[in-house]
């Protein structure tokens, strides 16, 4: 029996955000195939002790309550390293799956083959991923065109481990001795935006280009390291080469249909899915959702992300559950992003078209080799209000066929294909 040791910086139900989903979906597909799956995972939980490790079938999770201590050691993390270390002597996997190492480490080492796979562009952008020029909170910010000078200021302005914060994280580490981490988590999520605003304001010490040259020397190192690099994108694939990364194995997503499309999706909503976060863009849909005037509502639906303030501001319908999502999307007039940041590859997408929903999204990243216009929906200039609107007014009153995405069966196909290329053991049968 084959065995993959996969790492990812969230896992569901906990986190459930595109890289996250995936991560689950590929150890499934794996097991039904004869796999040995085990997944190491991130999991804030405010209270619990640095690096506290729980286990359930499949499933590692190591506490890390400080996402943005990597800019500041350099993407390694030492206790990381020998939790990633232990996990792989105690399994013995045939090849290690490495989906996201934000609040992990890069240098770790185990005798199996590493196959990475980009989500983002992480690897040369110390902001998340993000590719936005100067990520602070009151910043005009715009896409970016890659790494340079101005890199410090823009990580400096996106982490966020302020004073206060780490105050709040210190009282919740006391409090944590005799109330459950669980529950202390779930409380703070249910405080008002505004008030957890309130609580981590300020800011944060400024990062230094030493810290971001050990970061991305600490990333390249690890990327020689790995026998196998991935990207579900062209777009992405070609940037990293750019950027002088080994060239990726392009392998596109895939999304297996589950739900027909309904009979009064023409009379339902518009719909946004995504992560609260100024990159994500929910703000510019809802402008220019009023500015179409189109009657048609608009529903929103997402995890808040890290700007308590910046959520504070927002219309929100509340996540969805994953098993939930294909049927509001078969029900959806549209699904609509409004992403700033170049997307790589949005399964949100391929779950649209797969249940038959048209796409309004924006022409960046990735985003334009799912979204063929005139079939599978809309694409517009990033950022347009007044484009978006004009989409979001066609949309109102156009049926398209749209195209259905590749299955994910044949994803898995190609996935099991690079880990053999990899020297991982060859698939069961």
């Amino acid at each position: 029996m084959p065995r993959l040791l996969q790492l990812v910086h969230g896992y569901p139900p906990d986190q459930g955000a595109g890289t996250e989903q995936y991560a689950r979906r590929l150890a499934d597909g794996l097991r039904a195939r004869g796999w040995e799956v085990h997944t190491l995972a991130v999991a804030p939980a405010p209270g619990a002790a640095p690096y506290a490790i729980t286990e359930s079938p499949g499933l590692t999770r190591v506490v890390n309550n400080a996402p943005y201590a990597g800019l500041r050691r350099g993407a390694s993390d030492p206790a990381i390293d020998r939790v990633v270390t232990g996990l792989a002597r105690r399994l013995r996997p045939d090849v290690v799956h490495v989906q996201h190492l934000t609040s992990l480490s890069t240098t770790f080492r185990v005798d199996a083959p590493v196959v990475w796979t980009l989500h983002d562009a992480w690897a040369w952008c110390a902001a998340g991923g993000l590719l936005l020029r100067d990520a602070s909170p009151s910043a005009d910010k715009q896409p970016c065109a890659g790494p340079g000078a101005a890199c410090v200021a823009c990580a400096s302005g996106w982490a966020r481990d302020t004073p206060a914060l780490t105050r709040a994280l210190g009282v919740a580490g006391r409090v944590g001795r005799h109330v459950d981490p669980a529950r202390l988590q779930a409380l703070w999520h249910h405080l008002p935006g505004r008030v957890r605003a309130r609580i981590t304001d300020g800011t944060a010490p400024a990062l230094t280009p030493a810290q971001l040259g050990r970061r991305d020397r600490a990333i390249r190192a690890f990327a020689a390291r790995c026998a196998r690099i991935v990207s579900p994108s062209r777009w992405l694939a070609e940037a990293a080469v750019a950027q002088g990364f080994p060239a990726p194995a392009i392998v596109p997503h895939g999304v297996d249909p589950v739900t027909a499309r309904h009979p009064d999706a023409a009379r339902g909503p518009f719909l946004f899915l995504g992560t609260l976060a100024w990159h994500k863009g929910p703000h510019l849909v809802r402008a220019a959702w009023r500015a179409a005037g189109v009657d048609v509502p608009l529903r929103v639906h997402g995890p808040p992300g890290p700007d308590a303030a910046y959520v504070a501001g927002l219309p929100n319908d509340g996540p969805l559950d994953a098993a939930r999502v294909p049927d509001h999307l078969a029900r959806a007039r549209a699904l609509v992003l409004g992403s700033l940041w170049p997307e790589n590859a949005p399964l949100v997408i391929l779950e649209a078209r797969a249940a038959g929903c048209p796409v309004v999204a924006p022409d960046i990243g990735g985003i334009r080799e799912l979204v063929t216009p005139g079939i599978d929906g809309w694409l517009y200039p990033p950022g347009d209000e007044a484009a978006l609107a004009e989409c979001l007014r066609t949309a109102a009153v156009t049926t398209l066929p749209v195209s259905r995405p590749p299955r994910f069966s044949d994803h898995l196909d190609r996935v099991v294909a690079v880990y053999a290329g990899a020297g991982a053991a060859p698939p069961v049968p």
